[in-house]
């Protein structure tokens, strides 16, 4: 699972305390996830962190026990649709304006050269494609599914 979170961009330990959380039969301590995955308590601390700021783990309250405990969230497409909404659509999204801008920018050209032609086609392309992105991207992170309808007419028009 580390490797797997670390391809996704995340810290390969990060991974590995949320699957230890994900797999444990009850909240863990800080220092029994240093123990049992090897990190050091500063790793556990920053990875646990991360994984509250994600919302994919939390603090539980145990009755009697003043150290703080921690467990996953389970659910995974859950999960999955909350880091789709709040990292790839910002991500998306950010260049699709930054597409946007730079159209708005050649086309207040008075007098445009090939060049400023060539690449203002090729941006509108390049904006079509973030907001066909964004739009898919949107979709999974509301209803969990993702639906190659918004491309149907781009597929066919290809044809």
């Amino acid at each position: 699972m580390g490797d797997l979170v670390d391809f996704w961009g995340f810290k390969s330990s990060t991974g590995r305390i949320w699957t230890l959380l994900y797999l444990s039969t009850a909240p863990l301590s800080a220092d029994e996830i240093a123990e049992r995955t090897g990190l050091s308590t500063g790793a556990v601390s920053m990875g646990l962190t991360e994984l509250e700021r994600w919302g994919v783990a939390d603090r539980a309250v145990l009755p009697g026990v003043r150290k703080r405990h921690y467990r996953a969230e389970t659910d995974i497409w859950g999960v999955v649709r909350r880091i789709f909404r709040e990292r790839e659509l910002r991500l998306v999204g950010k260049a699709r304006d930054r597409f946007q801008e730079a159209i708005d920018l050649l086309e207040a050209i008075e007098e445009p050269t090939e060049e400023d032609r060539h690449a203002l086609e090729r941006l509108r392309g390049l904006l079509g494609l973030a907001t066909l992105g964004y739009s898919m991207i949107e979709t999974f992170a509301k209803v969990g599914t993702l639906s190659l309808e918004p491309i149907r007419g781009v597929l066919s028009r290809g044809r």
